[in-house]
């Protein structure tokens, strides 16, 4: 449980950091950031997606924590989601690139968290 959380936190804080050059890089605008939906398709499918996700760590957690991978395969499914719907309708804005960074830090925590589960490493 606790690689679980340090895994999470070390996505959280690189996140937020590779987020923020990005934005300075770019020159993202505040209000490109406050976009959130595309289209219905976009805020429907995410919504069912996020708490399709929600629901399911919920469960993993307090019934079968050897499943903790599936945390990361949720969290992959949303953000992979949000990134293929900004990059098809909102390219000019590149938003989209914030969100394939959390969907790529999301997939090395699901790869890391899969090793040291595997290997029993911590």
């Amino acid at each position: 449980m606790a690689v679980l959380i340090i895994i999470l936190i070390a996505i959280l804080v690189l996140d937020q950091f590779i987020n923020r050059n990005l934005i300075a890089k770019f020159n993202i605008e505040k209000s490109d950031l406050g976009t959130k939906y595309v289209n219905k398709l976009h805020k429907y499918g995410e919504k069912i997606l996020y708490w399709t996700s929600f629901i399911v760590m919920t469960i993993v957690i307090n019934e079968f924590l050897h499943l903790g991978i599936l945390i990361f395969v949720g969290m992959t499914a949303v953000f992979a989601f949000r990134t293929i719907m900004k990059w098809i309708y909102q390219k000019e804005s590149k938003t989209y690139l914030l969100s394939a960074i959390t969907c790529v830090l999301s997939i090395l925590g699901l790869v890391t968290y899969g090793v040291t589960d595997y290997f029993n490493f911590i």
